[in-house]
């Protein structure tokens, strides 16, 4: 029990005013960065059920045995102030020796900001007993004032008590945060309001940015009253993300027209080179990706240092036909491939470079047929090569998309290219065991005795997987039974060396002959559907 329960009122006849929070606040929600700092009165939910609490005011033997307040590094509960301010009892604050001094408070948070994270005015009010050996802007381990946890939980009384002893407005903590924008981001207009009008700066160097925290928020009414109040539409976050990226984002277009109406910078980039465009190209509203084109958008600017992705690549990930014929007739190049970025390519003085991935080559990774049936109606390379030297039609293959491999083939894709290791798409549908796609390439003429890296034939292949259909096939179609490898080994003999039997003996019935001695081996490049750059694409939304 605290000495303000025995005497029956807070030792003040003012009772706490605490602000009240607002439904789905959780973008600046408080949270301490040492559960063991956290006082039992502040939220006990969040704490551990096996922390050991700290000890109650009942528990202390003696109040005179306890110290004033902390040395430095000490975390304990056990100091005279400390314990009235968690214990929320003013007298216990306002009864200690004013003129005794003690060394600074170094808690994560000291007393002064456990107060205001209460938005407790009548517990700020004894502070100025105590005035000796506590500031107004004491610090926290995240360089945060009393003010700044004050405006993050919306406490405007106890905002106006911190202020008119001297609180700085424009504090900056540790991740830059003023109290402004920590207000806008909780979506308290009225502190927002107040803060400007005791001097608060709208922008500051090297700050966060207000308008970019209420919108990333998503606190309209208080973004709306900053631009009123003539914010610059153009500010930047920490990420250099302007209020028009972080407003797309969050798909709120009415929001986004209103910024541009008021000269949003429709091509402005982040520190990832991202710009609206990117972001819009993965949302699916083409009316705003032709209005962001109107107001001065590069529809071919690549993202540079992010495998240059330009807003047609992220179109085409999202499978979004619309989205990608929008910005075709808009100007954007059809073939721009994106930077291989396994030997360094992404960099941007290897920007002429460009050995990754083209539109069409994404939308076949992902089976898109309608946005691959989109791509080439409007004169995508169908043969075009990346850095492994694979076409729309390999990639196809690997991944065992039959409608699209027909379709390639029809509009002109030739089956008889061949990628690293001089591997043909006979070889790689023969390794995936692919009947119904080994047909399909067959009846359009890939050569069925292709030879690869050690000059194996898909016969060969066939016979190291263990593939008895596609040996059939094979055969039928004219693969050559005894076709050597570089050293001399016959399908039969790899047949026998991977002890596929059954295999081995089918093919010496078609007058397969072995003798050369075959050992296994582990080949180091394998393209099946699992492309390897295919978790690169993961990242584009968000």
């Amino acid at each position: 029990m605290t000495l303000a329960q025995v005497n029956g009122s807070n030792g003040f006849g003012i009772n706490g005013q605490n602000g009240t929070e607002q439904p789905g606040d959780q973008l600046f929600e408080t949270r301490l960065s040492r559960v063991d700092t956290l006082p039992p009165t502040y939220d006990e939910t969040d704490r551990s059920s096996t922390e050991q609490a700290p000890p109650s005011f009942d528990e202390v033997p003696s109040l005179e045995s306890l110290p004033l307040g902390s040395g430095p590094g000490d975390r304990t509960w056990l100091s005279k102030f400390y314990l009235g301010i968690t214990s929320e009892d003013p007298i216990l604050i306002e009864i200690l020796p004013s003129k005794e001094k003690s060394k600074p408070i170094l808690y994560d948070l000291g007393p002064i900001h456990e107060a205001a994270l209460r938005n407790d005015y009548a517990l700020l009010k004894p502070l100025e007993f105590c005035a000796a050996w506590t500031h107004i802007d004491e610090r926290s381990s995240e360089q945060k004032t009393a003010l700044h946890y004050a405006c993050q939980r919306g406490g405007l009384e106890t905002v106006k008590a911190l202020v008119s002893r001297g609180a700085n407005v424009n504090a900056k903590s540790l991740h830059h945060a003023t109290p402004l924008s920590l207000a806008a981001g909780s979506g308290n207009r009225d502190i927002v309001e107040y803060l400007l009008s005791k001097g608060a700066k709208l922008q500051a160097p090297n700050t966060a940015d207000p308008l970019c925290a209420a919108l990333a928020g998503q606190r309209f009414g208080v973004a709306k009253f900053l631009l009123d109040s003539g914010i610059n539409v153009n500010g930047r976050d920490a990420h250099a993300n302007s209020p028009l990226h972080i407003t797309l984002r969050h798909n709120e277009m009415s929001v986004a027209e209103t910024l541009l109406q008021r000269g949003a910078n429709a091509n402005a980039q982040n520190d990832k080179y991202l710009r609206p465009l990117h972001i819009i190209a993965t949302k699916g509203n083409v009316s705003m990706a032709r209005r962001l084109i109107d107001l001065g958008a590069d529809v071919n600017a690549p993202q540079v240092g992010e495998e240059w992705f330009t807003p047609l690549h992220y179109a085409a990930l999202e499978g979004d036909k619309d989205m990608v014929v929008s910005l075709l007739e808009n100007g954007a190049n059809i073939n721009a491939k994106t930077a291989f970025t396994g030997f360094g390519y992404s960099h941007p003085k290897a920007a002429g470079e460009r050995w990754g991935s083209s539109a069409l080559h994404l939308a076949v990774m992902r089976g898109y047929e309608d946005v691959v049936r989109g791509l080439i109606e409007n004169g995508a390379g169908i043969n075009e090569r990346r850095w492994d030297m694979q076409t729309p039609l390999m990639l196809a293959v690997a991944a065992g998309y039959h409608n699209i491999a027909k379709y390639l083939l029809d509009q002109g894709a030739k089956p008889s290219v061949v990628a690293m290791e001089r591997r043909s798409v006979l070889h790689v549908a023969v390794e995936n065991g692919d009947a119904q796609m080994l047909e399909l390439l067959l009846d359009n003429k890939a050569d069925v005795n292709a030879k690869m890296w050690r000059t194996w034939t898909p016969l060969h292949v066939a016979a190291e997987v263990g593939n008895l259909d596609a040996v059939k096939v094979l055969l039928s179609r004219g693969a050559k039974v005894n076709a050597a490898g570089e050293d001399g080994e016959t399908a039969t003999d790899v047949a026998e060396g991977e002890g596929h039997g059954e295999i081995a003996e089918y093919l010496v019935n078609n007058g397969g002959k072995g003798g050369k001695i075959y050992k296994s081996f582990k080949r180091s490049v394998h393209y099946g559907w699992k492309d390897p750059e295919w978790n690169k694409y993961a990242h584009v939304k968000n």
